[in-house]
């Protein structure tokens, strides 16, 4: 097994989440980006089922999250500061330990950032489509490089609204845009070379939503854009 031990992994996710701006991590992009830091993980301890996790990975990645939420770094699941479903946060406590141990990095890269937003669809899609989808999800939406091309062509305004946020929240919102799939990776039946120029786009997160609202027929962007348009003031 290429697993690293569990120290090893609480020391990278108490990293992870002292280093992101609001202090919080998605756990479907915690597994993700955690993994890009060991390549010598298998495609199967990434991907396949493990008992009730999503995979082998997962699970451990689980398991270190709960041995920092013992001793206070993070908070426990329904504890603390409301961050949503699915976050991991940081303690206090947590803070100061990630600062003395020099493990806070605030140098986050466009892709890593990228790589966070795309999981939280992730994260819907598994839960709308089953194993299918877990599959395409884990071929297709782990490319950090494929998100980094598809902000850099379409920018980091939303294509929908025309929202940044940047211009809403400064510093805090710069180069932050999530990006979405024109066409639904859970339609593709086998792996399918994606271009990011004409397959993907990128949405604010309150229109990213929105897509996806129904979910056995997301909105195509054109239909979006016209629902911005009627309800925009005049």
């Amino acid at each position: 097994m290429a697993i690293p031990d569990d120290d090893t992994i609480q020391r990278e996710l108490l990293s992870l989440i002292a280093s992101r701006p609001e202090k919080r991590v998605l756990a479907a992009a915690a597994y993700e980006q955690l993994a890009q830091l060991h390549p010598e993980l298998t495609h199967e301890e990434r991907t396949q089922r493990y008992r009730n996790s999503v995979s082998k990975w997962a699970n451990r990645v689980q398991f270190a999250r709960l041995h920092l939420a013992n001793h206070g770094l993070l908070y426990r699941a329904g504890v603390g500061p409301s961050a949503g479903h699915g976050y991991w946060v940081i303690t206090p406590i947590g803070e100061e330990r990630a600062k003395s141990l020099g493990l806070v990095d605030h140098s986050a890269t466009i892709e890593e950032q990228v790589a966070a937003d795309l999981a939280s669809l992730a994260l819907e899609e598994q839960l709308e489509e089953g194993g299918k989808t877990t599959r395409l999800v884990a071929f297709y939406e782990r490319n950090p490089q494929l998100r980094a091309s598809a902000i850099k062509l379409h920018g980091t305004s939303c294509k929908a609204c025309g929202f940044n946020f940047a211009d809403a929240y400064g510093e805090c919102g710069k180069d932050y845009i999530e990006v979405h799939h024109l066409v639904p990776i859970s339609t593709y039946i086998e792996p399918t070379a994606i271009d990011p120029a004409k397959d993907m786009t990128v949405l604010c997160s309150n229109c990213h939503r929105m897509v996806h609202r129904k979910r056995d027929k997301p909105l195509s962007l054109d239909e979006l854009i016209e629902i911005v348009k009627a309800r925009a003031p005049l």
